[in-house]
């Protein structure tokens, strides 16, 4: 199979029609019957059962198709490098959802104005996540805090940031987790870097959580810390943002576990002028 066969499959799964799949490939209908019927019968299996004039993948072709999305990102990839010294074009961004309101407003903006040709999809999510999508290929780069070290990424230290903890308006002073023994931990789904930076502090002073409650936003868990659920941990970068104070009170906690080095990273094989943009206008950043 070569990368036409791959873009092939990749077009009949999501467009579900030879026609709309020859539409966006820019060939005729026939040639795509036709490639199809030759991608079969190399493979010795079906690929697709049509349905009323719907074509309907297969569990082999839902497995070849997702290696094909990785194999045609790739060769996507390497073509941009072989033929892009200069930025341009789309560059897959990652970020933890605070960091997307917070920090990475003005040096995006830099970046537009300095290569307009760059087109930027930012997608949000919490670090493991993240750094799953970053050795899968789906993302050039992403904003991660504690990334694994990993041999396959390079990684530029972005950000440093304060976690504080977010309690209901007029709570008493934190010196230990033990002040929060019977509080319910609002917090995002395992995975989390700012998750595993709060219960590492309660493990290290030998402290259970009462309870832990998985919120889906930091709208979610500041709700639910104003309204008395429980207690949160947010960047202090998001209080001092979106001044947030009179229905929530912050207060620091151990700097071992409160200080976090946000890091840009990618996978070494796949460095782009993109990339090394963005590292340039981030060098110019306060961290």
């Amino acid at each position: 199979m070569d990368i036409s066969d791959f873009r092939t499959i990749i077009a009949l799964v999501e467009k579900g029609s030879i026609s709309e799949a020859a539409q966006s490939l820019g060939r005729v209908p026939s040639a795509i019957t036709t490639r199809l019927q030759n991608i079969e019968s190399e493979l010795g299996n079906t690929l697709f059962i049509k349905e009323n004039r719907r074509f309907i993948p297969t569990s082999t072709c839902k497995v070849l198709y997702e290696n094909a999305l990785q194999i045609v990102r790739l060769v996507s990839s390497a073509e941009q490098q072989a033929t892009h010294t200069l930025p341009g074009g789309t560059l897959r961004l990652g970020a933890l959802d605070s960091m997307a309101a917070t920090r990475l407003p003005t040096p995006l903006t830099l970046l537009y104005k300095r290569h307009r040709e760059i087109a930027i999809e930012l997608v949000t999510g919490i670090s493991s996540t993240l750094y799953r999508s970053i050795l899968d290929y789906e993302l050039d780069a992403a904003f991660i805090a504690d990334a694994p070290h990993d041999e396959r990424l390079e990684r530029f230290p972005a950000f440093d940031e304060k976690l504080v903890i977010v309690t209901a308006s007029g709570y008493h002073s934190i010196a230990s987790p033990l002040d929060l023994i019977e509080e319910t931990l609002l917090v995002f789904q395992d995975g989390c870097s700012y998750r595993d930076r709060l219960t590492s502090w309660f493990r290290h002073h030998q402290v259970n959580p009462h309870r832990i409650a998985v919120m889906s936003s930091y709208h979610a868990i500041l709700g639910g810390v104003s309204g008395g659920m429980g207690i949160g941990v947010i960047p202090e970068s998001l209080f001092d943002t979106f001044h947030i104070s009179g229905c929530v009170d912050i207060h620091p906690f151990e700097t071992a576990f409160s200080q976090i080095t946000t890091e840009l990273i990618w996978r070494k094989e796949n460095s782009t002028a993109n990339t090394r943009a963005l590292i340039d206008v981030l060098k110019e950043q306060p961290r």
